[in-house]
């Protein structure tokens, strides 16, 4: 059977698969998609004083932006309204700012219109999740990729009120569409090699802040044949930050992914070292998951060129999710970040792949991170039995 054959009877089959080539293993992938915009916050949204803080905080990180490359921002006024939409007129909306980001701009026409991504069951989750990366504003990791400075802002989707205290993790492919820290992983490196499991770029937690802001200092994903280009996102309540960096406790309240116009993918893929990606493109209209996030909402990054013109000097990126704080999602990482390095998870969804993704037997650990971390019981109970 072909590669495309079987991505193919994978779709018809089951639409519930967060990535190519591996059946998700959620009990709850049966339950309808879950169809709660934020539409009526549009109020609140477009208030003077939620768009004021909002300008505030995106604006300090776009300053921060700029002057890293010497150059200010001017100041212009536009608002945009929120309105429900179908995944094919999001997939032609340009979500680049229309204003020139230059010196003076008056920072709402960036930021007044942040998005809207709706509540998505947990099913997308993906199988190539970590659960105990870091705190880390800049998740890097020294790879080589165009700058994305990523603001997500939490908000509560009943109230409309925004949600300081949250932790939002993130994680996504590299320049060439791979993704660090799970071993085994179909296309994702050699399935033999445990060092894979020493990476945490793209990876990485930040707090929400009073205006339920967290924002990354991150890289544009690269792509891999079967998905469209994207990032994935849990925001966590309750969680407790310890003394490592690293949080524990808490529930998933919201499981997600975020995409990019075609446009700009087109674009990132003219520029090194994404111009070395030979794997085929899959458009956002061909993706599923995208098809589901954008039937009624806008889940693409809203951006700007940092520089003004050129690419290669970075994006500043932002768009809200709205979040149901009573809820509770199943979260099933492939492995863990622990205080003896990375550590698959022999329940995980890479370890029911056939060949179990170097299971059975435990496969190498990465390196070490600080000790006194709250790790899974469950996992280090195993890992003692060795």
């Amino acid at each position: 059977m072909t590669l495309r054959i079987f991505l193919a009877s994978l779709l018809l089959a089951a639409p519930a698969f967060g990535h190519p080539g591996h059946e998700e293993v959620y009990a709850h992938a049966a339950l309808p998609l879950e169809r709660k915009s934020l539409d009526h916050c549009s109020a609140e949204f477009n208030s003077p004083e939620f768009i004021k803080r909002t300008v505030e905080v995106h604006g300090r990180e776009l300053a921060r932006l700029r002057r890293s490359l010497g150059q200010e921002v001017e100041q212009n006024l536009q608002k945009r309204e929120l309105r429900p939409r179908d995944y094919i007129s999001v997939s032609r909306i340009d979500h680049k700012s229309n204003k020139t980001v230059s010196k003076g701009m008056d920072l709402s026409t960036l930021f007044s219109d942040s998005g809207a991504c709706m509540l998505m069951p947990s099913v997308d989750q993906g199988p190539l999740y970590v659960k105990g990366e870091e705190i880390r504003k800049d998740i890097t990791g020294g790879e080589r990729g165009i700058p994305l400075t990523l603001a997500i802002q939490v908000v509560d989707y009943k109230t409309c009120q925004t949600v300081p205290n949250a932790y939002v993790d993130i994680w996504s492919s590299n320049s060439t569409g791979i993704y660090v820290g799970v071993q085994g992983y179909p296309g994702m490196g050699d399935p033999n090699d445990a060092s894979i499991l020493d990476g945490t770029t793209l990876r990485g937690v930040q707090p929400t802040d009073s205006h339920g802001i967290a924002s990354f200092d991150s890289l544009f994903p690269g792509h891999y044949e079967g998905r469209a280009t994207h990032i994935h996102a849990i925001v966590y309540l309750g969680a407790t930050r310890q003394a490592n960096n690293t949080i524990t406790g808490g529930r998933a309240a919201h499981i997600g992914q975020l995409y990019f116009d075609q446009a700009l993918i087109a674009a990132v893929n003219q520029v090194a070292p994404y111009s070395g990606n030979g794997m085929r493109v899959t458009p956002n209209t061909a993706d599923f998951l995208f098809m589901q996030g954008a039937n009624g909402d806008d889940p693409v990054v809203r951006y700007a060129l940092v520089g003004g013109a050129r690419l290669e000097d970075g994006l500043f990126g932002w768009i809200r999710f709205g979040v149901d704080q009573q809820a509770s999602r199943p979260v099933s990482p492939s492995a863990f970040w622990t205080d003896k390095g990375g550590v698959m998870n022999p329940v995980g969804p890479v370890a029911q792949l056939p060949g179990g993704g170097g299971w059975p037997g435990f496969p190498g650990r990465g390196r070490k991170r600080a000790a006194g971390s709250g790790v899974v019981e469950k996992v280090e109970g195993e890992l003692d039995k060795e």
